[in-house]
């Protein structure tokens, strides 16, 4: 009788396709590893990924596990497809193992990855209200809520988890989301408690000295970053907040000096070069600048922020017109570059050159809205809002509801004392871009202008001061909507941030005139309106009036 091939058992095929399932991914690994040294040609690897699938699949027929689930949905999650292969085999998974922790948050983080964040916060939810004893999901759902701005449903969903409970990344978390609502003295506790329980959780650490820096105590936070420092000298973040501390302490040469012994990296070097050069200590800029030259290149970042330097700090136009003309055309730089000598340009008098840049810019990148905007403001600044409003409409003929196109056109209307058409806008903005804080901070503003929508009022300016928390102009807003709504004290506390941020905004000075007159505090009203006439009040008659009223 002739030999023939018998069928492998069930056990023996399901070896067979555990060693082939290995064996796949490890030749591709290597060939990931290797890079442009591989001898692998893409299809060969396509053909290694999609074997690996093959056997992941005979086994799951046998054997399912979560973990092999998670596997195989690893195996998408870079997929040219994106996650929807991923996040199929995630439910695919759950339908077997509804309650797995791990295939839960997973398939949340691929909601993440899609910018799905709703979805991803609903599949934790309807999770823990199956699992309510899980605190490491519980703790996920927060750092999740955290990172979708979230902070007051962050906090809450972190204090469901029992004290005793609360890992240093719960805490640490708490301490975040506390000093994101302004929290400043619970979010200096929270983290110092973090710290106590892992003192090298440097993130922690970290977010206690800027903690300690908003609170304005910098000696505490000098001392944290200079231990970090120490501890681990390569941590870049602590060495450019220890930098930007010293610069408000008006110490430039130490600060200097932390950036000369900083790494040699070019995204390090820009990072300080800005504070410098935001802090008006262009001397030091210029220095940390020549950084970018250590191995005898010269990048287009290095001409862009030599201009910066010349027309802003050494007041030399033509210098800095000199260097962006260095900017080579096929740089990312370039459009910038263009825009930078119109506004210099503009400046100068030179309306007609400064146009004729934006045209260009318009032909060269018809699909990039900053030479639409930049057309529109220099005929704003002509006092030309029709031509401004034609510019901006232009831009969205082509790029159909883009944001900030879409805001500069409200902002037109606004100037044009069309304020409907403007809200109008900002509310479109607003719904198609929920994270968009100047269009939030519009809106919310302008209902407590009007004195109506108090409360969405509120949410919006919060909202967007979360997104932009060093913005004194929004800080100034959630001030000025607390006032209306007469919650006086919470008034006064943003319109104090406020000042320290905008000092020399004279409506913000009003402002804080206003609240320190109803919250009882005359001499503090007196120096607000002060200050509003002195930084140029547009109506000095009805500050005087305030005045004379004290």
């Amino acid at each position: 009788m002739p030999a023939t091939d018998r069928p492998l058992s069930q056990s023996a095929q399901l070896n067979y396709d555990y060693l082939l399932y290995r064996d796949q991914m490890q030749q591709l690994q290597r060939h990931v590893t290797q890079g442009k040294r591989s001898t692998l040609t893409d299809e060969q690897a396509n053909q290694l990924h999609i074997n690996a699938v093959e056997a992941l699949d005979r086994i799951l027929t046998v054997e399912p596990s979560p973990e092999l689930y998670l596997e195989k949905a690893g195996l998408f999650w870079n997929h040219p497809e994106g996650t929807s292969r991923s996040r199929a085999t995630l439910k695919e998974g759950l339908a077997l193992f509804p309650d797995d922790q791990m295939l839960t948050i997973y398939l949340a983080n691929s909601y993440i990855a899609d910018n799905r964040v709703e979805d991803a916060i609903n599949v934790m939810n309807e999770y823990l209200a199956k699992r309510p004893e899980d605190v490491q999901a519980r703790e996920r759902l927060g750092q999740m809520l955290m990172d979708a701005g979230k902070d007051a449903q962050a906090l809450d969903v972190l204090k469901q988890i029992p004290e005793k409970e609360r890992s240093a990344d719960a805490i640490y978390i708490m301490g975040r989301v506390q000093g994101n609502l302004g929290m400043r003295k619970s979010a200096i506790a929270s983290l110092k408690k973090a710290v106590a329980m892992d003192p090298e959780f440097t993130e922690a650490l970290v977010e206690l000295a800027f903690q300690y820096e908003l609170a304005k105590d910098y000696v505490s936070a000098e001392k944290i970053y200079t231990s970090i420092l120490e501890q681990n000298g390569s941590f870049p973040e602590a060495r450019l907040r220890l930098i930007n501390l010293n610069l408000k302490l008006n110490n430039p040469a130490k600060a200097l000096q932390l950036t000369l012994d900083g790494p040699p990296s070019k995204s390090f070097i820009l990072d300080a070069v800005l504070m410098f050069i935001n802090d008006d200590f262009f001397a030091q800029g210029s220095t940390a600048l020549d950084m970018l030259t250590s191995d005898g290149t010269t990048p287009a970042e290095y001409y862009f922020y030599k201009a910066v330097i010349a027309d802003e700090g050494e007041n030399d136009p033509d210098k800095a017109l000199e260097y962006l003309d260095k900017v080579a055309k096929t740089d990312r730089l370039y459009p910038h570059a263009l825009r930078f000598k119109a506004q210099i340009f503009s400046l100068q008098g030179k309306e007609k050159q400064a146009l004729e840049i934006a045209i260009k810019g318009k032909e060269l990148y018809p699909d990039a809205p900053i030479f639409y905007i930049l057309e529109s403001t220099l005929h704003k600044h002509s006092g030309d809002l029709t031509r401004s409003e034609r510019a901006l409409k232009q831009g969205l003929a082509r790029l159909k509801n883009d944001p900030e196109l879409t805001y500069e056109l409200a902002m037109t209307y606004e100037a044009m004392g069309k304020r409907v058409e403007g809200l109008a806008l900002m509310e479109i903005v607003v719904r198609s871009h929920p994270d968009h804080a100047n269009a939030l901070n519009y809106v919310g503003y302008t209902l407590a202008e009007e004195n109506r929508e108090l409360d969405r009022a509120l949410v919006l300016v919060t909202k967007a001061s979360a997104l932009d928390p060093e913005n004194g102009y929004i800080l100034d807003s959630v001030a000025w909507v607390h006032f209306k709504k007469g919650n006086i004290d919470k008034a006064w506390e943003y319109v104090r941030y406020a000042v320290d941020v905008a000092d020399t905004d004279p409506t913000i000075w009003e402002h804080y005139g206003d609240i320190a007159v109803a919250a009882g505090k005359i001499k503090e009203a007196r120096k607000g309106y002060n200050y509003a006439l002195k930084f140029g009040h547009s109506d000095t008659d009805a500050i005087k009036k305030k005045l004379k009223n004290l």
